[in-house]
């Protein structure tokens, strides 16, 4: 139980939206990755909040390397997140599911938080994205209605429950089959979040 909870610390670190699922291994596989260049920026949902994109081969990195690298191949993003006064930076991966697109986040220094050092295992968390010109759709699912269907058995994915909380142990292709499965049913996800480019 005490392991259950060192993990679980570093996923309460890395929180997008209020109830978050976490997973061990990422969302994506190499022939799910895409990149979309448009979606570079600052993204914002009120005066204080906002998500940032920004491509880890040129420019200011938030992983301290200004090696330049074929942003087709390494598809990757230096995704910066402030939410209620807290800045969260990520290494951040978007697949291609079915038909919808999903973000998945992973903390940019997982072992840098504060007296927890090496005691805690860093997590991928996930959410539904869609954007569409100067707008930008986030959709997390909800973690209350996932439970039930855990527990209900509804739901045949490996996984944990700690306090309350999804750690997905399943490999990536099997939390792929369970994202294409779930990806339209509305009564799995929580609202929305809408951002809107910053100018």
């Amino acid at each position: 139980m005490q392991k259950a909870k060192s993990i679980l610390a570093i996923g309460l670190l890395v929180v997008l939206l209020n109830s978050c699922v976490y997973s061990l291994f990422p969302i994506y596989t190499d022939d799910t990755l895409v990149y979309f260049p448009e979606l570079l920026g600052r993204w914002e949902i009120d005066d204080e909040d906002y998500i940032e994109f920004r491509n880890t081969s040129s420019g200011p990195s938030f992983f301290g390397s200004s090696e330049s690298a074929d942003l087709s191949k390494n598809k990757e993003y230096a995704i910066e997140i402030m939410e209620g006064g807290d800045l969260i930076k990520f290494k951040g991966h978007i697949a291609k599911i079915g038909d919808d697109l999903f973000i998945d986040l992973y903390p940019d220094d997982p072992y840098s938080a504060e007296g927890l050092g090496s005691n805690m295992i860093p997590v991928h968390t996930f959410a539904k994205l869609k954007f569409s010109g100067m707008q930008l759709y986030l959709t997390s699912f909800d973690l209350e209605k996932l439970n039930k269907l855990f527990e209900s058995n509804l739901i045949r994915l490996r996984h944990e429950n700690v306090d309350g909380t999804i750690l997905i142990t399943a490999q990536p292709k099997e939390i792929q089959k369970f994202i294409d499965k779930y990806s339209e049913d509305e009564s799995v996800f929580e609202d929305t979040e809408t951002y809107q480019k910053a100018s």
